[in-house]
């Protein structure tokens, strides 16, 4: 489970207490600047089959959400379920994200729509298949930083956003 949120400070150096942060176009995350580096809403649903040594299936889902504003907030969310088949992996699923405080109406409704397209596109989890949606703009030049959050956190978001541009260009071009 991985879950990112992260509100842009405000520009400071715009008031008259200089002390207050860093010289201006320093901050990556400072409102002068264009943009966070990632804006938009995308999301991805994916389920991967494996067929066990003893014959049994195992159906994991993953989903992957990134919701930024330009010059606003953002949050990432990256989130696994498992079972016997897709019904239950998306149990798993919902009732991970509900025990790490990640669902909301909009992450229900997205994932009620993407699981129905999976099921029918991996004939009921027999094969491996992915639903992506949204839109979202990144800006190019490397990695996305954010301040105030963890080399670690940064990483995550990064591979979320690295992850879904490229499911988004794949689809484009499909």
């Amino acid at each position: 489970m991985t879950s990112v949120g992260y509100v842009v400070p405000p520009n400071y150096t715009v008031g008259s207490d200089k002390s207050q942060a860093a010289s201006k176009n320093q901050n990556p995350n400072d409102p002068n600047m264009l943009t966070t580096g990632a804006y938009g809403n995308a999301f991805e649903l994916a389920v991967n089959s494996v067929t066990n040594s003893d014959g049994t299936t195992t159906d994991t889902l993953t989903y992957q959400n990134y919701a930024g504003q330009n010059n606003g907030s953002f949050s990432a969310v990256s989130e696994t379920g498992s079972g016997g088949d897709l019904a239950t992996a998306y149990q798993s699923l919902l009732a991970s994200m509900q025990a790490n405080g990640e669902t909301s109406d909009a992450a229900t409704s997205q994932l009620k729509g993407a699981f129905s397209q999976l099921e029918s596109k991996s004939q009921g989890g027999s094969a491996d298949a992915t639903i992506s949606g949204g839109g979202m703009l990144v800006l190019a030049g490397g990695p996305v930083q954010f301040n105030g959050i963890s080399a670690y956190q940064n990483g995550v978001v990064d591979s979320i956003i690295n992850d879904l541009t490229s499911k988004l260009q794949h689809d484009s071009m499909a």
